[in-house]
């Protein structure tokens, strides 16, 4: 960064009229001054002093200022992102990168749907801006201990389906779905209920495919075969919710998964006859 620091000073002394200290060049401007023509160089020398208007002398001042503030903006300013130096440390770059970035240029997510709309059952929307107390009571959360997503039940005792948020997304909005319940369900649920199932009895979901993908990349471990010992690290930040049509009894329901602040899979589950 020093060496930048000291290359735009070099830079700007000479953009101001001042000499270049030890010689130092700035390559085409040198290359100009020296090819120049004796003629030329005649025609610069100086002429008989003469008292100019002081407006004359700003004018001439101008166009060194507004060289200058080009030279910088081209440097720092408009649409384009300065390159970092080679030598800066990779936060440094990224800083600096993100200071560039124009306006506009990461738009804030945008709601799909208004506040108090019913969606459909088996939907999923994003609404952003809202109050915990415009949510409901929180319902569920998951871990239990600093807690990454949370489920607000929008009518509390109401058995019939209505609407539920969820919270704990990359983009700070909430999700909402209609449901009569919702709950959390746990990675190590999942691997008990699903490794305890042929896949002939219960076929493979997307939530499922889903799973298994981050399983192998987290724990390295196959398809159908447990995590091991590094369900905590994948159970942080992951986890199903089961979105049931109904309070009581259910033929089928809807599954989410959710990991690192993303929902990565959605499906609809049958259950299991006899």
């Amino acid at each position: 960064m020093r060496r930048v620091v000291a290359l735009l000073a070099v830079m700007l002394a000479a953009s101001c009229g001042e000499g270049l200290p030890g010689g130092l060049g700035l390559g085409a401007g040198d290359s100009a001054s020296a090819e120049m023509p004796p003629d030329t160089a005649q025609t610069d020398a100086p002429e008989p002093e003469t008292e100019a208007p002081a407006e004359t002398e700003m004018a001439a001042a101008q166009p060194a200022e507004e060289s200058n503030r080009s030279f910088l903006a081209a440097l720092f300013g408009g649409n384009a992102r300065a390159a970092a130096p080679e030598e800066t440390a990779d936060g440094e770059a990224r800083v600096v990168e993100a200071a560039l970035v124009p306006e506009g240029g990461n738009a804030a997510p945008e709601s799909e749907i208004a506040f108090g709309t019913r969606l459909p059952y088996g939907q999923v929307a994003r609404i952003c801006g809202l109050s915990g107390k415009q949510m409901g009571k929180t319902t569920d959360q998951y871990p239990d201990s600093r807690p990454v997503y949370r489920l607000y039940d929008s009518d509390p005792g109401n058995t019939e389906p209505h609407s539920f948020y969820l919270t704990g997304f990359a983009d700070g909005c909430a999700r909402q779905f209609t449901a009569a319940l919702a709950v959390f369900g746990s990675v190590e649920m999942h691997e008990q209920l699903r490794y305890g199932l042929p896949a002939e009895v219960q076929p493979y979901s997307d939530t499922d495919k889903a799973y298994e993908r981050l399983k192998r990349r987290v724990c390295g471990k196959p398809r159908r075969k447990p995590c091991g010992a590094r369900i905590d690290r994948l159970a942080r930040d992951t986890v199903f919710v089961s979105i049931y049509g109904r309070f009581d009894s259910n033929a089928q329901w809807m599954n989410l998964l959710l990991h690192r602040g993303e929902m990565v899979a959605q499906d609809n589950k049958q259950a299991v006859e006899g």
